[in-house]
């Protein structure tokens, strides 16, 4: 029964990650980028997840606690710089 689940579930993240990534390309705008771009960093970490349940390898799950980290991260520098681009085309240096 868990191979199954495992099955399904890696199936759903493969058409998430093919549908973030067209939105990824598509746009429409940077916001848009910025989140499918965070979107994918989620996915990574659930498909890392899911590799350690179905493998058994619970070093796989601190890889997806450092992956989780370094989209954390990296979607904070993403909203800071889409802030500050904001403010530059508004005039508020």
């Amino acid at each position: 029964m868990i191979e199954v689940a495992v099955t399904l579930s890696a199936l759903m993240i493969g058409a998430a990650v093919a549908l973030t990534g067209w939105r990824m390309l598509r746009g429409p705008g940077v916001a848009d980028r910025a989140v499918a771009m965070d979107l994918l960093g989620l996915l990574a970490v659930a498909s890392a997840a899911l590799m350690a349940l179905s493998s058994g390898h619970l070093a796989l799950l601190d890889i997806a606690l450092g992956l989780g980290l370094v989209g954390f991260v990296g979607a904070i520098g993403v909203a800071a710089f889409i802030e500050r681009a904001s403010a530059r085309e508004a005039g508020d240096d």
